[in-house]
């Protein structure tokens, strides 16, 4: 039996939109790493970047992702960069051998910069020059994401109900 499913991925590849509507579906809670930590420290992820640096943020990050773990029936949407912590790779490894199971939204980066635009909501990638910025990120992150996840799905070409399907029947799979 599945303990929770847990969706990584570059930012704007569909965590958050395909996340709420699995949960839905699924009749499980929703939590957004991200959010769980704008709500904990009353600021939003922009402001922590700038104010206290992304060490300091990837600390919190590993303090939600521990957290929300010991919980069950959930689908988990992770930050982009979560990735890029050897200690968070361990909690999401343990977590799969509980039985959950890790669906890697990916996108190309054309579509990220279209999906995320100017957005200043997007610390790391607030640079004169987006796209690079995005394929720096994407040939740092892209083998983790791979090494972590399950299974894996271009959300580039596809609706978000096309995707949730995808996961879903990933899920009902590996249920058999």
């Amino acid at each position: 039996m599945v303990q929770n499913l847990i969706l990584i991925g570059f930012m704007a590849a569909g965590k958050t939109s395909v996340g709420r509507l699995c949960a839905q579906r699924l009749g499980w809670t929703y939590l957004d790493t991200d959010q769980v930590i704008e709500d904990k420290l009353q600021c939003s992820i922009a402001h922590v970047f700038r104010r206290h640096g992304e060490e300091f943020f990837r600390r919190i990050e590993l303090e939600v992702l521990e957290a929300v773990l010991q919980d069950s029936n959930q689908v988990i949407a992770t930050g982009g960069g979560i990735v890029t912590q050897p200690a968070a790779r361990t909690l999401l490894e343990q977590s799969r051998s509980m039985g959950s199971r890790i669906v890697w939204l990916q996108a190309r980066p054309e579509v990220i910069l279209q999906r995320v635009g100017r957005s200043q909501k997007r610390p790391l990638i607030k640079a004169e020059n987006p796209m690079g910025a995005i394929l720096e990120l994407l040939a740092k992150r892209e083998c983790l994401y791979r090494q972590i996840a399950d299974y894996a799905i271009d959300t580039s070409d596809l609706a978000i109900d096309q995707v949730v399907e995808s996961v879903l029947s990933f899920l009902n799979a590996g249920e058999a």
